[in-house]
């Protein structure tokens, strides 16, 4: 069979692919849901658990994977033409498939909305559904026009958001999409003059004083847990606190770190959210 090849920066290696890739192993959220919305969901033959966790046309494709390390054995059954990674906590997992001679592809991490949707061009290129990629990015931008705020930056509401509160408490600023997604949604992040992700420092939440904390987890924590961390870090006087404006959601509900297709319908939940708070 013909193939056609190319050079991949990160990995340092040519990847040699088939002219039509006809199966894929998926082991990031974000990509498997592009492929399902593209027409692709018959040719993914293995997943990671977090997958199915977050998506649900995934359910009965074979797990392969955790978000991190793999089942080599199960996925050399699968025989992938292609294996799609991420960057950023799967960057030496892609190293390691690569290592064991496993056709790999690595997909940015977007820094903005926009870089969601090159993802999806690109995704969508390489399995040859590239019609079908275009079609799905002209909706996205649509639903984007609609959800985007064009106010000042002074009538925003300042917002802290922190990821995995119970486990290792983490926050980000700028080219991180999720920066990008608070702020086209309306709102201000507290530290979108910092750079990446990075564990908060706790003071200086306190001088940001948000008007809106989101608390972001795998499950719900329960008023008492929240009241319990606000107060060991000495939060009480924040605004968004004395307020009531604290809302701890899980990631199904809230998909904020999703940076998938469906990035419209989280863009949807803090426009609403965001309105709620200027208002109130």
């Amino acid at each position: 069979m013909r193939t056609a090849s190319f050079l991949y920066d990160f990995l340092k290696g040519r990847i040699e692919l088939p002219e039509r890739i006809e199966r894929v192993v998926s082991l990031y959220p974000s990509i498997t849901e592009i492929l399902a919305s593209i027409g692709f969901l018959e040719n993914i033959v293995g997943v990671s658990f977090w997958c199915k966790y977050l998506i649900e046309e995934v359910k009965g494709i074979p797990s392969v994977a955790s978000a991190t390390k793999v089942n080599y054995e199960r996925l050399r059954t699968l025989n992938p033409d292609l294996i799609f990674v991420s960057t950023g906590i799967q960057q030496d997992l892609a190293i390691e498939l690569h290592r064991r001679g496993f056709n790999v592809y690595l997909v940015p991490l977007p820094k903005s909305l926009y870089g969601i949707l090159e993802n999806v061009m690109v995704v969508g290129s390489l399995v040859g559904r590239r019609e079908e990629a275009g079609k799905l990015v002209k909706r996205l931008v649509d639903e984007l026009k609609v959800y985007r705020y064009e106010g000042r930056r002074e009538e925003r509401p300042k917002v802290y958001v922190e990821l995995w509160p119970d486990r290792f408490p983490t926050t980000f600023g700028r080219l991180i999409f999720i920066d990008d997604l608070i702020y086209t949604a309306g709102g201000l992040n507290i530290f979108s003059k910092t750079v990446g992700f990075f564990k908060p420092d706790f003071d200086e939440v306190s001088r940001g004083d948000p008007d809106l904390m989101i608390f972001l987890s795998e499950r719900r924590m329960d008023a008492e847990e929240v009241e319990s961390l606000i107060a060991r870090r000495g939060w009480n006087d924040i605004k968004a606190v004395r307020e009531g404006r604290v809302w701890c959601a899980r990631e199904k509900e809230l998909p904020l770190t999703h940076s998938g297709p469906s990035f419209t319908r989280t863009l949807k939940i803090l426009s609403e959210k965001f309105r709620e708070v200027k208002a109130g």
